[in-house]
């Protein structure tokens, strides 16, 4: 179902749009033109964005309660589309890290790296990147299996209230 379009903003394709439309009526089960909040979400995960759960929480204070029509989703999605990196691209990225290349890494200075090197990352989007890896007893992970579940995506939808 994935939709990829060279930047955030960029117009669908006919055929995307089409695309959207036909799940849109799927997605609708109420049948009255809009999609629910909870149904935004699902929609653009369904189209291969895979923002965390705070991402997509904070995406979707901007639906109105009542939710969006098939032009509000469409509108939705391209603004808050983002190019999905692959699997291999975050394998690579991680394998940097990696100097004695054995596929683990340490998740504090996995932390460390990521808060403190170049650009820093706030504390909070580490420790969400961190919730997903199935961090050992010894405090490693296996970076090639957490880039695999970063580019599949969170398997639930926020709590929106």
């Amino acid at each position: 179902l994935e939709i990829t379009l060279s930047k955030a903003g960029d117009p669908l394709s006919k055929q995307q749009r089409q695309k959207v439309e036909d799940n849109f009526r799927l997605l609708d089960r109420d049948k009255d033109g809009k999609l629910s909040v909870q149904e935004v979400g699902i929609l653009h995960r369904a189209f291969g964005q895979n923002p965390t759960d705070e991402e997509l929480a904070e995406m979707l204070r901007a639906v109105p309660p009542g939710g969006l029509d098939v032009n509000g989703f469409v509108s939705f999605f391209t603004s808050n589309y983002r190019t999905p990196t692959s699997e291999g691209a975050l394998f690579k990225a991680f394998q940097v890290f990696d100097s004695e290349d054995i596929g683990i890494m340490n998740a504090e200075k996995f932390r460390d790296m990521l808060t403190s090197l170049g650009e820093p990352m706030p504390v909070e989007e580490v420790n969400a990147i961190l919730r997903e890896a199935e961090v050992d007893d010894r405090g490693f992970f296996d970076y090639k299996a957490l880039a695999k579940r970063l580019c599949e995506g969170p398997k639930q939808l926020p709590d929106i209230g």
